[in-house]
């Protein structure tokens, strides 16, 4: 009788994943849908651990390794991601099993076997350093966003995005040529996101990528002001501490 805990942010994702689990085995017990990274590490902080933990990778607030950070995971972990397998390649070549979307049935077979076979607690530490290793060494970022847009989606590379800026509680996406969409996630989320070589947030309102500044000029108190493209009426005035970074991160070579 396999327990089984699910963290997911998309219900039909977590809907299909149990149906066929069913299929697997009819006497499967489902714990608990979780959606959040924090909603996770309260939960796993108050619960005996399942069985088998199948986690998404990006969550509605962050990616679902800082989970790992918070809590010790004693159950074996599947992975689930919509991402380039080239970036989660350590997981398969350690033994630790994920599954892209859409799920194919027979991989999550083989998974699924597999993770009801780890029991060793050595395993299981094995699991935990080496999600961390890939943390450290091999952070995933977003090549793309897929936008909901009147009444069709549409795909657009982060390449393409000159900045994000927050109004109303609102996050929008601006792409360099003046197109404006509204995103789903928040700019906390995205901080986390978007590569730090191309992306910075710049203020509270703003997350800007290198190819949109314009000019840079200095201003009151040790302040910046920068100018973006696409414009804005007057620019942006950044914050003393936040010019400090943001000239840090402008003077550097390339990787």
């Amino acid at each position: 009788m396999p327990i089984v805990l699910i963290i997911e942010d998309e219900l039909p994702n977590v809907q299909r994943l149990e149906k066929m689990l069913r299929v697997l085995d009819k006497n499967i017990i489902f714990l608990e849908n979780l959606q959040t990274v924090q909603a996770s590490i309260a939960w796993l902080k108050t619960n005996v651990q399942p069985d088998i933990i199948f986690m998404d990778i990006r969550l509605i607030d962050g990616i679902s390794f800082e989970i790992f950070n918070h809590v010790t995971i004693t159950a074996p972990v599947i992975f689930i991601t919509a991402y380039d397998e080239y970036a989660l390649k350590a997981f398969e070549v350690n033994g630790i099993d994920y599954l892209l979307k859409p799920l194919d049935a027979d991989k999550l077979e083989k998974s699924f076997r597999k993770a009801m076979a780890v029991k060793s607690p050595e395993n299981d530490a094995h699991v935990l350093q080496l999600v961390k290793n890939m943390l450290a060494r091999q952070p995933i970022y977003r090549s793309r966003f897929l936008i909901a847009h009147k009444d069709r989606y549409l795909m657009i590379m982060t390449t393409d995005i000159a900045y994000f800026t927050i109004e109303n509680r609102t996050t929008f996406l601006v792409t360099h040529d003046s197109k404006r969409f509204i995103a789903d996630q928040t700019l906390e989320v995205l901080e986390h996101e978007l590569d730090p070589e191309f992306f910075f947030r710049i203020s509270r309102q703003f997350i800007i990528s290198l190819k949109s500044i314009d000019q840079i000029y200095q201003h009151f108190n040790a302040q910046l002001k920068v100018k973006l493209i696409p414009a804005l009426n007057d620019g942006v005035i950044i914050s003393r501490e936040r010019s400090a970074l943001l000239k840090k991160w402008l003077d550097q070579a390339d990787r």
